[in-house]
């Protein structure tokens, strides 16, 4: 067995590990929400924490909130992409990194896009009236 096998069976075995650990976390979410416990998780796609608040009237209803990183929290609808991924594919996390995500930066957000030079476009060069 060569290293180049090697690298790619163990690739195979972190990913097959990493799939079980979402659907065991999945698995989790689910379960603290129907119970009607605040849960803290993480969409990693999106590099999204939410928060999911019950309400004590309705077990099944609730509310949640969501941050990106160096946002504020704000309440996101239920029915959202967002909250469905993240509840399926999220990893759970704990209320002090939640409470800390805010505060964390992304290079996602940071990135400078620089147009090339001769690249701007103005009115004359898109044919469009003035």
């Amino acid at each position: 067995m060569n290293v180049a096998n090697t690298s790619q069976i163990t690739f195979m075995m972190v990913r097959s590990i990493r799939r079980i650990l979402k659907r065991i976390s999945s698995r989790i979410i689910k379960k603290r929400i129907k119970s009607g416990k605040i849960v803290y998780f993480e969409s990693l796609l999106e590099e999204l924490a939410l928060k999911y608040i019950p309400d004590k009237l309705d077990p099944l209803g609730g509310k949640y909130y969501a941050k990106y990183y160096d946002q504020d929290e704000y309440e996101i609808n239920p029915d959202s992409s967002s909250v469905f991924l993240a509840v399926h594919e999220g990893m759970l996390m704990s209320k002090y990194r939640y409470n800390r995500f805010h505060l964390i930066r992304s290079d996602h957000w940071d990135r400078k896009i620089k147009a090339p030079p001769n690249s701007v476009n103005t009115q004359e060069d898109l044919n469009l009236p003035a």
